[in-house]
């Protein structure tokens, strides 16, 4: 839904302080720079807190809105065509093995449906635009482990394939050999 950077850096600090996700969530509710929460979503994972997660979707966000909370995730979408992009999502992330990141853009593609973004139903692709970004907690907000990004591609490829294309090319240029491992270019 509508974001705010502030918003974000507010979380950022009151993560910092340790305080739970679903304080941060009502924090962030209470105190929108705007006074405008009800166009606002948020979901808030703690794993240093095992994992404990809370979402909050604003009234005001477009239809179809909602959130899907569990233990490492929290799931947000809006202008959807249906609460089952949001369970397609979750599916994929809790049937997948691997990384966070690898079960995060698989999550992505349990939204590539055409028209998930309802604003997409027209050009046949799932969403304007699409990205994943994950950090290490020694990372800055502007270096982080992982920052793929495909901006609105105006209707002319599906953003969750062009991001899954880019994310396999991170992995190979991302991989560490050990000695013996077979496949060694």
């Amino acid at each position: 839904s509508y974001y705010l950077q502030y918003n974000q850096n507010y979380a950022s600090e009151l993560m910092d302080l340790g305080l739970p996700p679903a304080e941060i969530i009502d924090m962030l509710v209470e105190n929108d720079i705007q006074n405008n929460p009800g166009i606002r979503q948020y979901g808030i994972v703690s794993l240093e807190q095992n994992g404990i997660s809370s979402a909050f979707t604003g009234e005001n966000c477009i239809d179809y809105k909602g959130h899907i909370t569990g233990t490492t995730y929290s799931i947000q979408g809006n202008i959807l065509l249906g609460e089952y992009v949001l369970t397609q999502m979750e599916s994929n992330f809790l049937n997948t093995e691997g990384t966070l990141s690898d079960k995060l853009i698989a999550a992505m593609q349990g939204a590539n449906i055409p028209g998930a973004d309802t604003r997409c139903l027209e050009d046949s692709i799932s969403s304007l635009s699409s990205f994943i970004r994950v950090a290490n907690p020694e990372d800055n907000s502007n270096n982080v482990f992982l920052d793929l990004r495909v901006n609105n591609t105006l209707g002319q490829s599906e953003p969750i394939d062009l991001l899954q294309s880019m994310y396999n090319d991170w992995l190979i240029d991302n991989t560490i050999f050990e000695p013996g491992d077979i496949n060694q270019d």
